[in-house]
């Protein structure tokens, strides 16, 4: 929250554009947080599902009839084990794409919120002047486009 003290703006900017700029910038990186999470979440289940097909076609390669009438839970354990690996990934992977989405909605509507008040937020001319300043430093720091809806 104090990265908004160290930044050099352009001329004193008031508490509400600080505080409002701040909340975007901490929305900012909680979702991509939640987004990273989600997407290490995506690779493990896919490199869980891809293990649980190799198993399958190993077990099936080493079969002495058509069908693998031995594959069983009891009888492969390791089965077992990325059967439930999967199932509890897929349900993070599913809790952490809502929590991305949500993430994602609430800092859309921030900073389409401070985009519609930029009249209020930026009240004097050398401030309005001015505001491209600090747009610029949010785009290129924290990849926050305030520049168009």
């Amino acid at each position: 929250m104090d990265a908004l003290k160290e930044w050099n703006l352009p001329q004193p900017q008031s508490k509400v554009t600080i505080v409002l700029l701040q909340e975007l910038v901490e929305r900012k990186n909680v979702e991509k947080q939640y987004k990273a999470k989600s997407q290490s979440y995506g690779y493990i289940l896919a490199f869980l599902l891809v293990s649980m097909g190799c198993f399958f076609w190993y077990e099936l390669e080493n079969s002495t009839s058509f069908f693998v009438n031995e594959l069983s839970f009891s009888s492969v354990p390791m089965l077992l084990v990325l059967f439930i690996s999967s199932i509890v990934t897929y349900f993070q992977l599913r809790k952490f794409s809502k929590k991305s989405k949500k993430a994602e909605d609430e800092y859309e509507s921030l900073r389409l919120e401070i985009l519609d008040r930029s009249d209020e937020l930026f009240e004097g001319q050398k401030q309005w002047e001015s505001r491209h300043v600090l747009f610029k430093y949010l785009k290129k720091e924290y990849d926050i486009n305030l520049y168009y809806k």
